[in-house]
């Protein structure tokens, strides 16, 4: 399904970001979105698996090099998800918390392990990632996320590509792009202007989900590579996992 890409997207802006430039819309498409997300839905959760899952965990290798010369940082993040809408990402270093984002449903926190200190997130901010969460959510759907959405078709490397533009009901938020394959429905690349691009390099399959295995992002000049760990769907997670630790 269109949303298990979403999580390492929730990552990637998590992470933070790449300046795109403005882009024509392309063609209006010849099919319409609810019949393109069943047609998503069925190239990446074929038996519905996704969508039924009570939770999920994710773990990724992040692979981090800044500049030429540079040496590469690594990192493992971890998304979890339980319904119904409870989520948290944390990244690690040589297996220690560095930081995470976490979402019990109702209120949201950062958390900074190393300088022992959580910040609420509140008001417009909390909103907006609500959004970023629906969209990691298992039957979820555009439309019910935001303000409009627009279908187009349009070409990436000389290859046809439906353009999904989620617009957002925050004025001063630029829409979400997505570029979904024309043939075999798969997301190939994921924008949030001004600040975030996330392609994914291949697919595999993972408790019978298909989903990404690699992806690779350019943050402000810094190159971002993902690669998947560990999938699993209906794990026991404890409710207390998506609240802040007492420091």
């Amino acid at each position: 399904m269109k949303k298990i890409r979403i999580t390492s997207l929730i990552i990637g802006v998590f992470c933070s970001v790449f300046i795109t430039g403005c882009m024509s819309d392309g063609e209006p498409a010849n099919i319409s979105l609810s019949i393109l997300e069943i047609k998503m839905q069925k190239a990446m959760d074929p038996d519905g698996t996704f969508r039924k899952a009570r939770s999920y965990v994710q773990k990724q290798m992040l692979i981090v090099k800044e500049g030429f010369w540079e040496t590469e940082k690594g990192y493992i993040v971890e998304v979890k998800f339980k319904r119904p809408g409870k989520m948290l990402v944390i990244v690690k270093e040589d297996n220690v918390p560095v930081s995470s984002m976490i979402f019990n449903g109702d209120n949201a926190w950062l958390i900074d392990y190393k300088n022992k200190k959580r910040t609420s997130v509140k008001g417009e901010q909390l909103e907006k990632m609500r959004i970023l969460f629906a969209l990691g959510r298992p039957g979820s759907k555009y439309e019910e996320i935001f303000k409009e959405v627009k279908l187009f078709q349009d070409t990436i490397d000389g290859r046809p590509y439906y353009k999904i533009k989620c617009i957002s009901k925050f004025e001063d938020q630029e829409p979400l792009i997505i570029y979904v394959g024309e043939h075999n429905f798969l997301t190939k690349r994921i924008d949030v202007p001004p600040n975030v691009k996330s392609i994914i390099d291949t697919y595999g399959l993972h408790d019978g989900v298909i989903i990404p295995e690699l992806t690779s992002e350019i943050v402000n000049g810094i190159e971002r590579r993902y690669k998947l760990i560990v999938y699993k769907l209906n794990v026991d997670i404890d409710d207390n996992e998506f609240y802040p630790p007492t420091f």
